[in-house]
């Protein structure tokens, strides 16, 4: 974009040469009705709601699978779970019989032949003289991968007290220090911060103070911790305010899925699934030029957006650093910034949700694909024992929020059933998905 490095007036004509600042902000296993912005529920938020007001929110964004590991490696290439190939969740030591995890370790998926990680972001951020920082939960290996200046992360799993409960520093305020002391550092030339914090991923205790206003909560220990990190978020913000770079700093907000209170199929620990409570995540942008104030967006993103999105903003072309001249980027994302500045809120296009489960369906394991369009949802699988093929899920969640309600065997909606298949086989042929292309087939023949 011709306005992707320009500032707000009254900064120094030196920084007005620079491209902004990106802070990355990633929850875990966040609702939407985790921020009191989203008007769902309320919960104590003034700092996210604060970059809602200051930006834009979006209200129907989506991960590209519901899942900690592939959904973080979809963030960082801008390509759905199926290319980069990252389709369970990775670790370095133990063996896992859990459907959703790789049942052997593997130390390092950035150089295992199995995915195509290495076409990333933050590696073109690095190599276009971005200092650069990952701070927090990482679940794509234990180690740095070589494109981070900065690295105080671990894979997963670590409790959120760095000792005993309560006695002990919290550990999401203690990765907010090091973001701080990491913006401070660097806040004399261009960086990008990916604060990513484990909370509110189980286990749920929060410091105490936080859960005060939420005694009478069934989720009491889910939403503190929410207010916990949104008071880590304003640390965040009031130190880019004392250092006078808070206009020239991309804040995005997100979570790398959300996670059901209640049991669906396939779930075990809510999350796995293309309904709405594990598949919609909520998504903020702030930027004084970037981003229209005070803006809410309604059709449909998903969070493969994020990579195009950020190379927009720092003026960075997609082809710039790639491997070799042979080699093209592959995008399955857009940028948000081009999409916003159209001013074309519609829903051009589909979102496509690709899930592995965490539990069988009728005894069988299954792959999953579910396309969202702005009033149906869609959801198809091929089982890989008994039945393969079987009938789906329909929602018109224009009438059905909550997904109670499976159309997909009724005669009346038997049009709307043939085009949603239509538009998934024309997806799937499009971002080379074989499996959206065989279920559209299915559906269709």
């Amino acid at each position: 974009m011709s306005n992707s490095r320009t500032v707000s007036p009254g900064l120094g004509s030196e920084r007005n040469k620079r491209p902004p600042n990106i802070l990355l902000i990633l929850f875990d296993k966040c609702r939407t009705d985790a921020f009191g912005c989203y008007g769902q529920k309320e919960v104590y938020t003034p700092n996210l709601d604060r970059i809602a007001e200051n930006g834009i929110r979006f209200d129907n964004c989506y991960t590209p699978q519901a899942l900690c590991g592939p959904a973080r490696a979809s963030i960082l290439t801008g390509t759905y779970p199926h290319s980069h190939g990252l389709r369970r969740n990775v670790y370095p030591i133990t063996m896992s019989s859990i459907p959703s995890n790789y049942s052997d370790p593997i130390p390092d998926p950035f150089r295992d032949s199995r995915f195509s990680l290495w076409d990333n972001f933050p590696f073109l951020l690095d190599n276009a003289g971005y200092a650069t920082a990952h701070i927090g939960k990482w679940h794509l290996g234990p180690a740095n991968p070589g494109f981070f200046d900065y690295w105080k992360s671990f894979n997963s799993l670590l409790r959120h007290w760095i000792g005993e409960p309560h006695k002990s520093r919290y550990r999401p305020d203690v990765h907010t220090d090091q973001g701080i002391q990491f913006i401070e550092r660097h806040a004399h030339e261009p960086f990008f911060l990916y604060q990513s914090y484990y909370a509110p991923h189980e286990p749920l205790d929060p410091p105490r103070q936080f859960l005060e206003r939420y005694q009478n909560d069934d989720h009491a220990s889910y939403y503190g911790t929410v207010s916990n990190l949104d008071w880590n978020v304003g640390r965040l913000l009031d130190t880019l305010h004392r250092l006078d770079i808070l206009d020239n700093t991309l804040i995005v907000v997100a979570s790398d899925h959300g996670r059901s209170f209640s049991l669906r199929p396939g779930t075990q620990e809510g999350m796995s699934t293309a309904y709405e409570a594990s598949s919609r995540v909520p998504l903020l942008a702030c930027h004084p030029t970037l981003f229209p104030q005070g803006t809410v967006w309604k059709s449909g993103v998903n969070l493969v957006d994020l990579m195009p999105t950020f190379l927009d903003a720092a003026g960075i072309h997609p082809e710039m650093g790639v491997r070799s001249y042979t080699h093209r980027l592959t995008l399955h994302g857009k940028s948000l910034l081009k999409k916003v500045s159209s001013g074309l809120d519609e829903w051009d296009r589909p979102i496509v949700i690709q899930n592995v489960p965490q539990e069988p369906i009728d005894g069988a394991l299954y792959d999953e694909r579910a396309l969202r369009t702005e009033h149906f949802k869609l959801i198809l699988r091929r089982f890989e024992s008994g039945e393969k093929f079987r009938p789906g899920e329909l929602y018109d969640l224009s009438e059905d929020p909550e997904e109670k309600n499976n159309l997909y065997l009724l005669p009346a909606h038997s049009e709307n059933l043939t085009n949603l298949a239509t538009c998934l086989k024309d997806w799937g042929q499009e971002v080379r998905d074989d499996l959206a292309v065989e279920l559209g087939n299915w559906v269709l023949s």
